[in-house]
């Protein structure tokens, strides 16, 4: 069910302007002429405005960002085209950075014109007032994820809280605490008003906000605010891991349960908005529509399948070898979270070709959670319309939040958590689920494989204070040795994974600097754009 945009592609609100001539005459609106003032006036109108705070999140280049910067700079992957990130030789001038900040901005600015326009004003022409609230709520969700998705990137960025007037137009920054604190205000009072994610079925509006994606939202930033790495900054604050655990038992009354069925489900277009489901960007397969930036589909799928060098398709998120090897032996997320490139290449190939290889294959792996069956594929009325989610908040990533909040608190649900989504992800599967007692590598370890690929890697080892030790001083096996298993027929039964002849070379990321590299780059434009007002990070 993605009923509230598959119908939808709202791509921004009316602009207004305004004459300085005097004669009033000439002062009055076009009839006919939709503008700002005149929006927001009905119930469908704050539909039409309220689906328009999703619309950055559609868009590709924010998703390509989001899980290439959560992962290519991590020992999970490797971006097969930009190695630069890989080898932390990145700048502030590249595209990505430009278009997460300003995406990210957007988005704030949608909501922050919603709010300017919806909230406490008596609007005659709605009659639906709960609508009106939830709208808003709904607005200040989104106003606080995208504040999250800078604030955990770039550290403290201009806070933009309305709809900017000419004067104050060029902003400096603000400090992460200050960043930190407008969102926790948001999602509290956004979680006040936001239905449930039953209710939101009932309403056959599945993919908005809902109470749960909020209280989950609200974990993530106060766990962000409490992690070690983040032990010097001013937002830093411990406390923060009771919070978390309080907003939890919030989330908890909400009835999520996880998944129960095979692991792999859980990224197909069958498993999307499932019971362990919180929060997932809705795409669908729009035939009509296919520009990379008009059409409804999930062009991210397209970017991170493997190449077998053509032009499509483009093979971007190469998973390591490391990540392979972090798995358990016997645990099935491995074969569900990635495939092996001569894999991929024998499900591919034509009816009486011989099993072709990979194209420019850099570690032998990619992202299986980012994928579509040759005949899916073909089956599209165009390459970038996946109707796969991007799928954002997880109920196994909630319950490993909490369990990493109950270790830091001398809290036994740890162990309860941690073993749930282990159970889950293996099934009646021959490796042992439960574990006698958990540390906090145990919940980092069950972080790193239970959500792979999914964008999260790279914040995880910065707010942990563990990125240079990982990436760079103990460094990461990139690429296996990967050998087809044959028949007496030289039918493909399996295949054997191993170390390079000679032993896989480890990688180590010598360009990393904790203190520089703990943020992205401020976009380079965006600190021109200001005269210098907006200050470039450290390093940068």
């Amino acid at each position: 069910m993605k009923r509230f945009i598959k119908y939808i592609m709202y791509t921004g609100l009316l602009a207004v302007s305004f004459s300085s001539c005097k004669k009033e005459f000439l002062d009055t609106v076009k009839i006919g002429e939709q503008t700002e003032d005149s929006f927001y006036s009905n119930d469908d109108e704050l539909v039409k405005s309220s689906n328009a705070l999703y619309a950055p999140l559609w868009e590709y280049h924010y998703n390509w960002g989001r899980v290439t910067h959560g992962s290519a700079t991590t020992d999970d992957a490797i971006d097969r085209e930009d190695l630069q990130y890989h080898t932390y030789s990145f700048d502030a001038t590249h595209f990505l950075f430009t278009y997460n900040y300003r995406y990210n901005y957007r988005g704030i600015l949608i909501a922050n014109k919603l709010l300017q326009n919806v909230e406490g004003v008596d609007i005659s022409g709605v009659k639906d007032k709960d609508l009106q609230k939830r709208v808003v709520a709904e607005a200040k969700f989104i106003r606080a994820y995208y504040y999250y998705d800078l604030v955990k990137r770039y550290g403290g960025v201009p806070l933009i809280d309305h709809p900017l007037t000419a004067e104050e137009f060029i902003s400096g920054r603000a400090t992460g605490k200050e960043i930190y604190e407008l969102i926790e205000t948001d999602l509290k009072e956004a979680v006040i008003d936001l239905p449930t994610k039953v209710e939101m079925q009932g309403l056959e509006q599945v993919g908005r906000a809902t109470k749960g994606a909020a209280y989950a939202m609200l974990m993530k930033v106060a766990i962000s605010q409490a992690s070690p790495g983040f032990a010097s900054e001013d937002f830093y604050d411990a406390s923060k891991w009771e919070d978390a655990k309080t907003y939890f038992k919030e989330f908890d009354k909400l009835g999520y349960s996880l998944y129960m069925g095979d692991y792999n489900d859980i990224f197909s277009e069958e498993g999307e908005n499932g019971s362990g489901s919180v929060f997932e960007v809705q795409f669908y397969d729009s035939p009509l529509d296919d520009g990379a930036f008009t059409n409804n589909g999930n062009f991210t799928t397209f970017l991170y399948m493997p190449w077998l060098g053509g032009g499509d398709p483009y093979g971007r998120n190469q998973s390591t070898y490391d990540l392979y090897l972090a798995f358990e032996d016997g645990d099935p997320r491995r074969e569900a979270s990635l495939i092996n490139s001569l894999q991929f290449a024998d499900q591919w190939v034509l009816d009486g070709e011989t099993p072709g290889v990979v194209s420019d294959d850099h570690t032998s792996f990619y992202n299986y959670k980012h994928y579509l069956s040759k005949e899916q594929y073909e089956s599209l009325g165009n390459f970038r319309n996946s109707p796969v989610n991007e799928r954002i908040i997880r109920l196994s990533d909630v319950y490993l939040m909490y369990a990493e909040a109950c270790a830091n608190t001398g809290d036994n649900d740890a162990l309860v958590y941690v073993n749930m989504v282990r159970s889950r992800a293996r099934g009646t599967g021959t490796v042992p689920a439960d574990l006698a007692t958990v540390t906090l590598n145990d919940i980092y370890q069950e972080r790193r494989v239970e959500l792979c690929n999914e964008g999260g890697r790279w914040h995880d080892l910065v707010r942990l204070g563990n990125l240079e030790q990982e990436l760079k001083i103990d460094g990461y096996k990139v690429k296996a040795k990967v050998v087809r298993e044959l028949d007496g027929e030289d039918n493909v039964i399996g295949y054997t994974i191993s170390d390079l002849d000679g032993g896989s070379p480890v990688f180590n990321a010598t360009n990393i600097d904790a203190k520089k590299h703990m943020y992205y780059p401020i976009p380079q434009s965006e600190v021109d754009n200001t005269n210098g007002k907006v200050k470039q990070n450290y390093g940068y």
